[in-house]
């Protein structure tokens, strides 16, 4: 029998081995959220349409402010200190969405503005999250759930054009004439695809590199080849700068760029050999279905996987070979290394201009400035259009959201309006909703105020990660922030050239990378430098809640307008305009001030030849939103259908004026 010195010696050996097992689990739920946050929120935004929805987008806002409002009210976050940095980047976020709830005032659409309010609010409820429950190692973390939710997406979106009856038929094609070879799944847009796979191919590139297993390196590496590929796919010529200005992002940063060379290679190579072989078969380049397509889509499967294959052996060596001390080790220091890049750069200048680039750039910008570029529109939309360099009326947008802040340099025309704007005032026919680039969107609609806002936050992320990773000793870290930096220069890029700020999914990948960037240092959390050590004061505490409170209620309103009015568009396809039309005045209560639920109202009421009833709620649209001329062309209808002539007449032109080149009008 055991004596009692052993008894109680076991007992505290029970005891100890109790303790760690809890430290060990209580350590096990921050690693899984650090893992699995990033991994969740950009693998669902993806797959439902990129969160372009604004019912999509309205649901993950709420659930990520109840989180924090719950997390602050029990003390559970934020999960450790947060760091002057951080707050400066959440604070220039909140200041932008006030400015954006303010411009309601001056706005033309007070309905547009409080969704883009909305907007706003969601994705400073995630970075705000993201924030709070930065752990040790987040970094790291981050980088690896945003990077493996991209692998995946890529996968299916790969997927979807080489075998298409695996997977949800491409809707984009259905709608938009002439864009069936585009690969746009899931969502549902061939740009934003390749934007997402911009700001993967960096974090990739750094997992495969800085991995601590070697099969999970090799893994990495083998997925570079297919991303590239889904890439290609795209026919996007945007994603060529947003790739190509990510990985220059990453090899200016990361610390053993000649040990990062090797795994870049190989990524490259792999690459290029599946986009040639891509480039060889013409059926499914063009998107065309049929068998030959079917046949081709089930070759390029199998030549994928023996290149992904190839690519994680060699990375296996790779791997194996770096932990055996055997590789490129000489790294020149940071003043040599700035001499040799400047110097590179300098020779790169001086060939340019002797082989006539200077001519040649004034030729591409000229053509940029095209609205027309080739091939576009053609239903064989294919590998030709990287020859193109037309802006396809980008440069039109941009000029016209200079214009309109010319009306009200400081302020703007309001926040969501620019559709309004281009209608009556572009350069070239066709409906636009955004102006195609986010810092020019904000100088458009929200002035000078505006676009310093959004620089700033886009600014300060980019700038603390260059700065961090400068000056950090620590190898292994300024990797990780390197790799995080070059995503998030991806989608500075993508923002700066088109609409990636509307699909939800781009800004929350960077506002993932942009918290794990901004968030404490494990080496500053280790020796304890927290203020608050890891908890809120009282003060502070309370404030959330009530930030909290407020940004559901500004989401609430018009999700749950959005989803009366979807009730009452689908009730009507079914022929219930009863249910129909009381959906669409619930919507018109829940938002007095938006156009959209009485002009459903207006359309019911039409439908059931309640001609006096219609045309009051469609005045009430046109009230609420005058700048819109579906309202005035709706009401010149229903005038001219109570035989009211002239004054159909005079809406007629009302709406014209509004949009004066629209097909509708000629």
């Amino acid at each position: 029998m055991p004596t009692e010195t052993e008894s109680i010696a076991g007992g505290g050996s029970a005891t100890n081995a109790t303790a760690y097992d809890l430290a060990r689990l209580r350590e096990l739920g921050p690693a899984l959220t650090g893992y699995a946050l990033p991994f969740l929120l950009i693998f669902y935004l993806a797959l439902m349409g990129g969160g372009y929805d604004a019912i999509v987008r309205s649901q993950v806002g709420i659930a990520a402010w109840w989180i924090v409002l719950l997390g602050a009210a029990v003390g559970v976050l934020p999960s450790t200190r947060i760091t002057p940095l951080a707050c400066v980047g959440f604070g220039l976020l909140g200041a932008f969405a006030a400015w954006t709830a303010l411009g309601i005032s001056w706005s033309e659409s007070s309905e547009r503005s409080v969704i883009e309010m909305a907007r706003v609010a969601t994705l400073l409820g995630i970075f705000g999250l993201a924030l709070l429950a930065q752990r040790r190692d987040g970094l790291r973390r981050s980088v690896y759930g945003v990077g493996a939710a991209i692998v995946v997406i890529g996968a299916l979106a790969l997927l979807s054009r080489l075998h298409p009856s695996w997977l949800p038929t491409n809707e984009t094609s259905r709608l938009v004439p002439g864009t069936s070879s585009r690969l746009s799944y899931p969502l549902n847009y061939w740009n934003g695809v390749v934007a997402l796979i911009a700001i993967g191919i960096p974090l990739v590139l750094g997992i495969a590199i800085r991995a601590r297993h070697v099969l999970t390196s090799a893994l990495a590496a083998s997925a570079l080849p297919p991303l590239a590929l889904t890439a290609f796919y795209t026919f996007s010529r945007g994603g060529v700068p947003e790739i190509a200005v990510a990985l220059i992002a990453f090899f200016a940063l990361y610390p053993q760029r000649l040990v990062a060379l090797p795994t870049a290679l190989l990524g490259i190579g792999g690459s290029a050999l599946l986009i040639a072989a891509a480039t060889q078969r013409d059926a499914l380049e063009s998107g065309f279905a049929g068998s030959a397509a079917h046949s081709q889509g089930n070759a390029m499967i199998a030549i994928t996987i023996v290149v992904c294959a190839g690519v994680a052996l060699l990375q296996t060596a790779i791997a194996l070979a770096a932990r055996h001390g055997i590789g490129p080790r000489w790294a020149p220091t940071r003043r040599r290394a700035l001499v040799g890049a400047g110097t590179a750069a300098l020779v790169a200048v001086i060939v340019a201009i002797a082989a006539g680039a200077p001519g040649t750039l004034s030729d591409k910008w000229q053509e940029f400035k095209n609205p027309v570029g080739a091939n576009v529109g053609s239903n064989a939309v294919s590998a030709t259009r990287f020859e193109s360099f037309s802006g396809n009326g980008r440069y039109q947008y941009w000029q016209s959201a200079v214009d309109a802040n010319a009306t009200d340099p400081l302020i703007g025309i309001g926040p969501g309006t620019f559709e309004y704007w281009w209608a009556q005032h572009g350069a070239i026919p066709g409906f636009v909703r955004d102006a195609h680039s986010l810092y020019l969107e904000a100088l458009g609609e929200l002035g000078i105020v505006g676009l310093v806002l959004i620089v700033g936050l886009v600014g300060t992320v980019l700038v603390t990660a260059a700065g961090r990773a400068l000056r950090t000793g620590a190898v292994e870290r300024r990797a990780w922030l390197a790799t995080a930096a070059a995503g998030a220069v991806a989608f500075a890029v993508a923002a700066g050239i088109d609409w990636a700020w509307e699909l939800t999914v781009l800004p929350v990948a960077f506002f993932l990378l942009a918290a794990a960037i901004l968030g404490p240092s494990a080496e500053s959390i280790e020796r304890g430098t927290s203020p608050f050590e890891g908890r809120f004061p009282v003060t502070a505490r309370v404030g959330t809640v009530v930030l909290s409170l407020g940004a559901l209620v500004v989401i609430a309103i018009p999700m749950k307008g959005a989803v009366a009015l979807r009730d009452s568009r689908a009730e009507t396809r079914a022929g219930n305009e009863s249910s129909a039309l009381s959906d669409a005045r619930n919507a018109a209560d829940l938002q007095p001030y938006a156009a959209t639920p009485h002009l459903q109202e207006a359309l019911i009421l039409e439908l059931n030849g309640n001609l006096d009833g219609a045309a009051a709620a469609a005045a009430q649209a046109t009230s609420a939103e005058s700048t819109n001329w579906r309202t005035w062309l709706i009401r010149s209808r229903i005038a001219a259908e109570q035989g009211k002539a002239a004054r159909s007449a005079g809406f007629y032109a009302k709406a014209r004026s509004l949009n004066p080149r629209s097909p509708i009008f000629r």
